[in-house]
């Protein structure tokens, strides 16, 4: 039965972090879990630069240093939970490699987080963090890239999307975006980019062809959702998967995407890569199983 307990927040006391503090609330009420806040502090290698870690210390009263960071995260979301059970845990290494090692070892159901791409080119960054993290962390990871762009009510999830591959694991993957969407009493559509969209149409892709891939991607969709017992509604388009599903998550006003864990962390294939460019595109928040 899929419930979330435990709720990992890593937060770098950002403006982005505020602004998916609502969504994680929002989970945890639902689900009745507990929130761990987790802060790590990085001091870089150039910040001593050849002097080496020692000799850093010895120059820098870290122990201050470490002291007056604790106080900004003590006060950081202090008032934005609510009756929600938050713990506040602060370390200092490798954010991502901190995290990853965190979620693994307190046995995080869930790690929500945002992306950290700025300015005018945010919607082309994912953000180091994220993406290590994403990699690395088996249990579910929400990532919200626009959490300031998206819903006033963060726990109205209306309408959900499921990403589809078509893999090995797309069984499993449908079985838990059913449970979820059954959570929230959200509707939930497949969706499928058939690929051919980035190859010039005039060389090698025809409407024969189109119709032909179009008719396999349903039918073995057809035979998933009967193995599964589901019978949601398909979508199906021919293009890049990133922005298939941002097209038809703007046209149902998706509240939420779910696409699969290995996606992201396999080492070579096509969604790796669109993994992480559907997280960084989609007009609302991503959660990857």
């Amino acid at each position: 039965m899929l419930n979330f307990q435990r709720i990992l927040f890593p937060v770098d006391l950002s403006k982005q972090c505020q602004e998916a503090a609502p969504f994680v609330k929002a989970a945890a009420a639902r689900f009745g879990a507990e929130v761990t806040l987790l802060h790590v502090m990085e001091i870089p290698a150039y910040w001593y630069g050849t002097m080496g870690a020692e000799s850093f210390a010895a120059v820098v009263d870290l122990p201050s240093l470490m002291a007056s960071r604790k106080q900004q995260f003590d006060e950081f979301l202090k008032n934005d939970f609510g009756s929600v059970k938050v713990e506040r845990v602060m370390e200092q290494g490798d954010p991502a490699w901190t995290i990853a090692d965190y979620a693994k070892s307190r046995h995080a159901d869930l790690v929500m987080m945002p992306t950290h791409g700025h300015g005018p080119f945010r919607s082309l960054l994912l953000g180091s963090v994220t993406a290590k993290v994403l990699h690395d962390v088996k249990c579910p990871v929400w990532t919200g890239a626009h959490a300031e762009k998206q819903a006033s009510h963060p726990d109205e999830i209306r309408s959900m999307l499921c990403a589809l591959e078509l893999s090995d694991e797309s069984g499993p993957l449908l079985k838990w975006a059913a449970e979820l969407a059954a959570r929230y009493g959200a509707t939930l559509r497949l969706v499928h980019a058939v690929a051919g969209g980035d190859i010039p149409a005039e060389q090698y892709f025809d409407t024969e062809l189109d119709g032909f891939l179009m008719k396999m991607a349903g039918e073995e969709i057809a035979k998933l959702q009967a193995s599964a017992g589901t019978d949601f509604e398909v979508c199906l388009a021919k293009g890049d998967v990133a922005g298939v599903m941002r097209e038809t998550a703007l046209t149902h006003n998706a509240d939420l995407i779910v696409i699969g864990r290995g996606l992201a962390q396999r080492v070579l294939g096509r969604f790796r890569t669109q993994a992480y460019a559907i997280i960084r595109e989609a007009p609302c928040p991503v959660i990857s199983v």
